[in-house]
Order: structure tokens, then sequence, then C-alpha cells
């Protein structure tokens, strides 16, 4: 399974077993993503801010990012003027 992330500190945290000052609040999530992603059932392929599909469902975007975002998932700005 592929879980896509734009944050390449949240991969790397996942990536690395050691915990510092820095990531103390983690606890239990990241050592079960950890042991999925050492078996291969997980990967975390980084991918651009602008590419992110998730962000048109949680994020206020720029009028260009939103409209290409809603045309990869195949929908369609109803409320814009034809």
């Amino acid at each position: 399974m592929r879980l896509y992330c734009d944050n390449k500190s949240a991969i790397n945290i996942a990536h690395n077993a050691v915990q510092n000052d820095t990531t103390r609040h983690i606890e239990v999530d990241r050592y079960f993503i950890k042991e999925k992603i050492d078996s291969g059932v997980i990967c975390t392929p980084y991918i651009p801010s602008q590419q992110q599909l998730a962000d048109i469902l949680t994020k206020g975007l720029r009028k260009p990012t939103f409209e290409a975002i809603l045309s990869k998932l195949g929908m369609e700005n109803t409320y814009s003027p034809a």
C-alpha cells in the first residue's frame, strides 16, 4: 500500500526508529507504521503538496491547484461560471 506524504520529516520519522526530543510525543502509532514499512506492507513515497489530492478535502487551496485536483479526481466545479 502506498501512503503518499508531502512531509519529508514525517517520512523520515516513520523510517527511523530513533526517538529524540522532537519526536517524544509520537508513541505507538509510529512503531506500528515502522513495522509495516519494514515488512514491505506500506511504502511512503514523497509527493509535492501541489499534487496531494487529499488537500482538496482538508485545506483552502488556490484556484489553479483546486481546479487541477478537481480534474484529477474526475470532478467538475459546478460553482464556476461556464
